[in-house]
């Protein structure tokens, strides 16, 4: 505990020690918002900010450096009937993230060049004493066929579905993706899959076959192969601060060694699963994933469902559902970019950044609340149902750096028993 409290410990130190104008030099020093363009990084890739030390540039290759830390605490309150289902969590600090990417060009001197990915997760503090301290997330390399034929994306890289999980994780309108998200769609997979952007960049469409048998050690048959499509349209478009985004996904997986599983964290890292299945006889499962936006000046409504219908003979061929319902507003009129080449919200850059001086702007300031249901009890699975209602806010003393505050009322039934939880969830961020 002495380990995971000094995290926030040092940055409350810190800043009690340094003074005001050494702390606006060093905001200054990142208040430049300029990004690396498109074309010197993989689709796959979360915006890098562009700095002059950042970014290598020779005649062969190019190369982009970009970073991620989150500091997260998160207090679960929980009544006896929750400590009964999931047992007594207490409260948590972690690295939620600690993240180092390289990105940019090979060929250079091709019309399209190729472009690569690298990031790496350091596991830090709360890394368990026999994992390694560094793990590859991401190794993917895009080959574009033409300017307008799109590109084919091969190596370790996200599956291209489920709108929470194709935005970037740093810029969420939450903490956390809704539980439903990484029970039914896995974060990282090994693959091939095709994308492209079409009509003038109002629509988007991308194709993929997966098997992670290289990191399971499994055979290629055994450990079970995904196979996924998605197609986004822009039906009303005026500009990013206007806009009408529409989405329909599916993902078919194959069961490992015979058998499924589903699970759901609280959207609360440090907390268990609170819905749990358990590994059941099956033989795969197709999930139907439609999503909606709507943009209007600093208001941003999403929308999203999903649904896996499991083929399981000995559990009756259950269902398992997700549904998210949300939205935020920026009290300082801000909103979050679209991204045209895979479909998505993406980074925030406030109007004004703030600074410790008289005249300078706030940051940006967002405000959230949305609600989400994932339900994994259907014929014979009893995995339990969680609902969640979550307000968030967020301040952006510029693009770098965020401050978040959720706060979380959920609801499990399982088990016959039906247990509630107040969430607390505090994270400092900072990304590059």
């Amino acid at each position: 505990m002495f380990l995971k409290s000094l995290g926030f410990t040092w940055i409350f130190l810190f800043f009690a020690h340094v003074s005001f104008s050494q702390i606006d030099s060093l905001l200054n020093t990142l208040n430049d918002t300029t990004t690396i363009r498109d074309q010197e990084v993989t689709a796959t890739a979360p915006t890098i900010m562009s700095k002059k030390w950042n970014q290598w540039k020779t005649r062969f290759f190019t190369m982009n450096l970009g970073l991620a830390v989150l500091l997260d605490h998160n207090i679960l309150g929980q009544d006896d009937e929750n400590i009964a289902q999931v047992g007594k969590v207490d409260p948590g600090t972690e690295f939620r993230g600690e993240r180092i990417v390289l990105s940019g060009n090979i060929f250079v001197s091709k019309a399209n060049p190729w472009r690569y990915m690298f990031s790496a997760n350091f596991n830090g503090l709360d890394a368990p004493p026999d994992k390694k301290s560094f793990d590859f997330i991401d190794w993917n390399l895009d080959i574009p066929i033409s300017k307008k034929a799109g590109w084919i994306t091969l190596g370790k890289q996200k599956e291209g579905v489920g709108l929470e999980y194709i935005m970037p994780g740093t810029q969420l309108q939450f903490m956390e993706r809704g539980s439903g998200a990484p029970m039914l769609i896995r974060q990282r997979n090994i693959g091939i899959r095709y994308s492209n952007s079409v009509l003038g960049q109002k629509m988007t469409y991308t194709i993929g076959f997966f098997n992670n048998w290289w990191e399971t050690g499994k055979t290629f048959s055994d450990n079970g192969s995904q196979f996924v499509a998605r197609v986004t349209g822009l039906p009303f478009y005026e500009s990013d601060r206007a806009l009408m985004h529409v989405g329909l996904g599916f993902r078919h997986t194959g069961a490992t060694d015979g058998k499924l599983s589903y699970k759901a964290k609280p959207e609360a890292n440090t907390a268990p699963s609170f819905i749990n299945t358990g590994s059941f006889e099956a033989t795969g499962a197709n999930t139907i994933m439609l999503e909606w936006i709507g943009v209007k000046g600093p208001v941003a409504l999403i929308a999203e469902y999903m649904n896996a219908s499991v083929r399981s003979s000995g559990m009756g061929d259950p269902n398992v559902g997700y549904l998210n319902l949300g939205g935020s507003w920026f009290a300082t009129g801000e909103n979050r970019r679209y991204n045209k080449n895979t479909g998505n919200p993406g980074k925030l850059v406030p109007n004004k950044n703030f600074k410790f001086r008289h005249g300078t702007g706030p940051g940006a300031i967002e405000l959230g609340s949305r609600f989400t249901r994932s339900d994994a009890n259907s014929q014979g699975l009893n995995g339990g149902t969680f609902s969640r209602f979550t307000m968030a806010l967020s301040w952006y003393p510029n693009a770098h750096f965020r401050y978040e505050l959720n706060y979380g009322r959920g609801r499990l039934d399982k088990g016959g028993e039906v247990g509630r939880t107040n969430i607390w969830q505090f994270r400092a961020q900072f990304e590059l």
